[in-house]
């Protein structure tokens, strides 16, 4: 191995590290978790709480709330920490996994693994920087795979996503204050959804703010915010604003799945939905 090989692991390690303890940071400092598979709805429930505590709080409507930016303004708002899963990895040899607290309130976003693992592959595409990458154990060349490849993957597609709900599922026996919510839910009725949220994580807020809230987060609003650079923040930010396959908010198409693939492929990807997910989400 030569030097530049070992400068360049090096780097990798550190900045693992340094994530590791980051994340670790937050998770023992949250008032609340909201964990959800990248690609299921957390930046757009991010938006709507965010401007909940724009409006409440005066704060700047260009900035969304990352963990406790918004509790160091006012310690009356919460300390939220998003991320995508009940574990933290540490990337230590002899302790793999740092599991969630069982006693903090955790809201679980989820949404159809199909779609999931479809806009997941556009992310893994065109969004996610080799170092999101190399987090999340996914090789550089699962980028040049063909769609179809990608989604039946064991470690990138539906079946990672099962695994992922499965899981959940099991840990959620284990915790005192849990809250699911589907990302069809969100879509049908993001009112009653955003209410229901914000009141487990932190109170009630007035119908009247919700309803700012929803406009201010609708898909229209979100996607022109994008192209417009408009969030203070890389997390909404479009890399080519012409080019829809690359941008943070594409389609949000409830079973846009189907768009992609022949009736045979669509079969199998139902077939693996029905055997293999926990019927308790509602998607078999």
């Amino acid at each position: 191995m030569n030097h530049s090989s070992l400068k360049n692991d090096l780097r990798r390690w550190l900045h693992k590290k340094k994530w590791v303890r980051k994340n670790l940071r937050m998770l023992r400092d949250a008032d609340a978790l909201i964990i959800s598979h990248t690609k299921s709805g957390r930046t757009w429930l991010r938006v709507m709480i965010s401007h909940l505590y724009h409006i409440k709080y005066g704060l700047p409507h260009d900035q969304l709330l990352i963990f406790d930016n918004f509790h160091a303004f006012d310690p009356k708002i919460p300390r939220i920490f998003f991320f995508r899963d009940t574990r933290i990895p540490t990337f230590s040899w002899g302790r793999g996994f740092v599991d969630i607290p069982r006693h903090k309130k955790t809201l679980f976003l989820v949404r159809d693994p199909r779609d999931v693992a479809v806009s997941f592959y556009f992310h893994v595409r065109n969004r996610a920087s080799a170092r999101e990458l190399d987090r999340k154990g996914i090789l550089p060349e699962a980028k040049n795979l063909p769609l179809y490849e990608f989604v039946t993957d064991p470690l990138l597609g539906v079946p990672r996503v099962i695994e992922h709900f499965n899981r959940w599922r099991q840990d959620m026996e284990a915790m005192d204050h849990t809250l699911v919510i589907r990302y069809e839910d969100m879509k049908a009725d993001p009112a009653s959804t955003l209410a229901r949220t914000i009141t487990f994580i932190d109170r009630d807020f007035s119908p009247a703010e919700i309803e700012q809230a929803v406009k201010f987060g609708s898909f229209d609003s979100l996607a022109n915010k994008e192209k417009s650079g408009f969030f203070k923040t890389g997390r909404l930010s479009a890399k080519e604003p012409d080019d829809e396959t690359t941008r943070k908010v594409r389609k949000g198409k409830i079973g846009g799945y189907r768009d992609y693939f022949t009736e045979q492929q669509i079969q199998h990807l139902d077939h693996l939905v029905r055997q293999q997910l926990d019927p308790f989400y509602g998607y078999a």
